[in-house]
């Protein structure tokens, strides 16, 4: 089986400024506070630890200070759901996004093991990338920089493909014509079949290994798809604004400048299902939750009304005085004549 040398766990570029000084002030926290709280390295705790403290401190302090049922019954109810939200909801809509993504689209904006019990945890199982991921997914400083990836252009395709990608629909967002080309270079390499996402693989591979002039031309071209152009001279020289907002952008993996059209999308794609994630949470927490919580307090409370209500009738019908004159009257009229009315 043919596999790259690409990395996708880690980031492939050096930490910045900002998580360095996080990581120097976690250096500061003791061990045993360190490993209570699952601290990591960057000085921030892990989702699972935060919930359990939070649901310790807060809830189950408000608990013991509610002042009757119904209030107990909120806090197990609405709060309790709502710190669950805060806490879980941005990166589990996140993998269920990638998910979605990778599906239909066939681009790879995730990585990680799959199955439910692997992705309860919000830091294990699948991840959204970062941009840096997708940057060294998808795209390449230059044709050169393939000579650098264990096996080539073979390779990195094969880690687009390990990593739940459609790698035909993938080179039709490069080219709308790499059908064609594809399908070209597979019978110059000797490949009559039509080529389809088993058997790419195989013909780029073939190509790699072909010394044809011919081969390698049409080779290369499919290379240059996945090369971003570097920022041109003209945008260096913009307005003194313009260029810092560039230079932003630029770090923090929003700009399209230098962009291939693949990774341009899958940024797009990643952007927007953040954005969304974090929209979803505060619809659930703004809107979801508190009015769960109100139609089932209004439920309650008209049970609770009709019950009382019930057993005031009830009450009331046993203390009602019960009037017999009217049967007394009719059967001493049948005493008298012998005919009940």
């Amino acid at each position: 089986m043919i596999t790259s040398s690409i990395k996708t766990s880690k980031c492939a570029f050096e930490p910045n400024k900002i998580t360095k000084t996080l990581a120097k002030i976690g250096g500061f926290i003791p061990k045993p506070v360190s490993d209570f709280c699952d601290l990591t390295p960057k000085a921030s705790m892990k989702r699972t630890t935060q919930f359990v403290i939070l649901a310790g401190c807060v809830l189950f302090g408000r608990y013991i200070q509610a002042r009757n049922k119904d209030e107990k019954r909120e806090i197990l109810t609405r709060d309790t759901g709502m710190l669950f939200t805060a806490v879980y909801a941005v990166p589990l809509f996140k993998k269920l996004a990638s998910l979605f993504i990778n599906k239909k689209t066939g681009i790879p904006v995730a990585h990680g093991e799959k199955g439910l019990l692997k992705n309860i945890n919000p830091e294990k199982g699948i991840q959204m990338a970062s941009y840096e991921q997708l940057e060294g997914w998808l795209s390449v400083k230059s044709t050169e920089s393939f000579n650098g990836i264990k096996h080539g252009l073979t390779g990195f395709c094969a880690n687009i493909k390990n990593l739940g990608g459609n790698l035909m629909k993938c080179f039709k967002i490069l080219d709308k014509n790499s059908d064609k080309t594809l399908n070209d270079l597979a019978k110059l390499v000797g490949i009559d079949e039509k080529v389809t996402n088993k058997n790419i693989l195989k013909v780029i591979y073939n190509a790699e290994k072909s010394t044809d002039q011919k081969i390698q031309t049409a080779l290369n071209e499919l290379k240059k798809l996945f090369v971003r152009n570097e920022l041109n001279s003209a945008s260096e020289k913009a307005p003194l604004f313009r260029s810092m907002t560039n230079k932003l952008k630029k770090i923090m993996g929003m700009t399209e400048e230098g962009m291939n059209p693949l990774l341009k999308k899958a940024s797009h794609y990643k952007s927007v299902t953040g954005a969304s994630c974090i929209a979803a949470t505060a619809f659930i927490l703004g809107g979801l939750l508190p009015w769960f919580n109100i139609q089932h307090t209004k439920k309650l409370y008209d049970e609770k009304k009709k019950a009382e209500n019930n057993g005031l009738n009830n009450e009331q019908t046993k203390t009602l005085p019960i009037n017999n004159s009217n049967m007394m009257n009719k059967f001493e009229l049948f005493q008298k004549t012998g005919q009940f009315v």
